[in-house]
């Protein structure tokens, strides 16, 4: 959004003062229609009025209720209905004080500038024609056919095509809702940056973002850094996924959405949880890939290894796999002991969301504790084997098939609830829980309403749009 053109609002405003100071003998500038002009003397001030004039010169058109050109200060006030057309934009105004040895006007009131498919609202813009820049110091509207953003006041570059905007900054349109503390932009590259308090809502992929900051551009790049945490609900609403973390970046190629979180990655949904230093997550294939020290539960079970992937399907978890040396521990349910397996690579398949079957190869290892017929500890089973294979009704152990395997069957001792395979590693306290917070906006709606009654020959022209 330019706010004046560089041969609108300035070049009428020269032509005017000198055309003023003239008596308008000059060519330069056409005064189409005006009621009548007084010369007012008060003390050593000589100033000019000219009512209802209409004003055109090779750039701009300008009309108003009333001019006062102010000869020993070169300044100049108009007052009441302003409107200026420019080959860039149209501006309306309740006053424009105007002083040309700094380039500077002064727009106040109900101040509307309209170019291209962009319109801006304030009531204090003031102007500098040498910079180009325009500070809108008593908030800021622009509207345009992406949404609305609303601020207390903001600056824009020209000639950069960019703007920065302050205080209570809100971004909406009829599907997704931003907010922050502060925002810059460049609209030619369709760059943002948006600062402090980060707060976005989408309700076409039902996902809610928020962080410390977060820079976006056109091609679907989203980047949270400081408090990430993101919440998307599954497309069947069937399941929520939380994901907190230090940095957070999302990325959109074709069809595919991609997760990437970094540092103190936690993770909780529904079906699991899993903490680790980094995480990946592609919505087309439906896996997580968990790195740096990551630990993944499901129900009574913790997957410990340096790399563990989570396959879903359609929201359940379908497989984990980790590899290198990972080693999962899971707590009897009866007893609360914690059977330990461990091998090169641990697969673990689920039905229905429960575990089907566990595959460790090669060189698993196994501790699993035995049960009676009272329920009561009896002892545990040890052994090595190149392969080895569990069967699960349920989430239940029902069968476990091994190959050529040296173990040994460690009868009922005090200490033996206590026993652990190498590597073991079992961190209820560390499980993610399902994150409680206030995740609602501080700031109230944006309205469809503009801030303040429009000025009359505005809403002639929108009549005339």
């Amino acid at each position: 959004m330019q706010c004046c053109h560089k041969y609108g609002l300035f070049g009428l405003l020269i032509f005017l003062s000198l055309q003023f100071t003239e008596s308008f003998a000059q060519n330069t500038i056409d005064i189409l229609d005006y009621e009548s002009i007084d010369l007012i003397q008060t003390g050593t001030e000589s100033l000019q009025k000219i009512y209802k004039p209409v004003l055109r010169n090779d750039q701009a058109l300008m009309s108003c209720d009333s001019a006062y050109s102010y000869q020993n200060t070169n300044e100049i006030h108009l007052f009441g209905n302003i409107q200026i057309e420019t080959d860039t934009e149209l501006i309306w105004s309740d006053t424009l004080y105007y002083y040309e040895d700094r380039d500077l006007s002064n727009l106040r009131g109900r101040v509307v500038i309209v170019q291209d498919s962009s319109t801006l609202y304030g009531e204090k813009v003031d102007y500098n024609f040498f910079t180009k820049i325009a500070y809108f110091r008593d908030g800021i509207r622009l509207e345009d056919p992406q949404g609305t953003l609303i601020a207390d006041r903001g600056t824009y570059f020209q000639n950069l095509d960019s703007a920065i905007f302050r205080g209570n900054v809100q971004l909406a349109d009829t599907a997704q809702y931003a907010e922050g503390d502060s925002l810059f932009i460049n609209r030619k590259r369709q760059f943002l940056q948006l600062y402090s308090n980060i707060f976005v809502q989408d309700s076409t992929n039902q996902a809610l973002l928020t962080g410390d900051f977060l820079e976006a551009d056109s091609t679907g790049r989203r980047f949270v850094d400081g408090n990430a945490y993101l919440r998307r609900i599954s497309s069947d609403t069937t399941d929520t996924s939380h994901i907190n973390a230090d940095q957070i970046l999302l990325l959109e190629e074709d069809s595919s959405t991609y997760i990437r979180s970094y540092t103190d990655v936690r993770i909780w949904s529904e079906r699991f949880s899993s903490r680790s230093d980094t995480a990946l997550y592609n919505s087309e294939e439906e896996i997580f890939r968990l790195t740096a020290s990551p630990r993944a539960w499901h129900k009574n079970i913790q997957l410990t290894g340096p790399f563990i992937s989570v396959q879903l399907d359609s929201n359940q978890v379908r497989q984990l796999i980790s590899y290198y040396k990972p080693i999962a521990v899971q707590e009897d349910s009866v007893t609360g002991r914690l059977n330990q397996i461990k091998g090169d690579t641990l697969t673990v398949n689920f039905t229905d969301g429960n575990i089907s079957t566990i595959i460790l190869r090669p060189d698993s290892k196994v501790l699993y504790h035995t049960r009676n017929e009272e329920g009561d500890p009896d002892g545990a089973v040890e052994y090595i084997s190149p392969r080895t294979v569990m069967y699960f009704n349920e989430g239940e152990l029902q069968q476990v098939k091994a190959g050529q395997n040296q173990g040994v069957f460690l009868p009922e001792y005090s200490g033996l609830a206590d026993r652990r395979l190498e590597g073991f590693s079992w961190d209820p306290a560390d499980r993610p829980q399902k994150p409680v917070m206030d995740l609602s906006p501080r700031f109230p709606p944006v309205t469809p309403d503009p801030p303040f009654s429009l000025p009359p020959k505005y809403l002639f022209y929108l009549k005339n749009l």
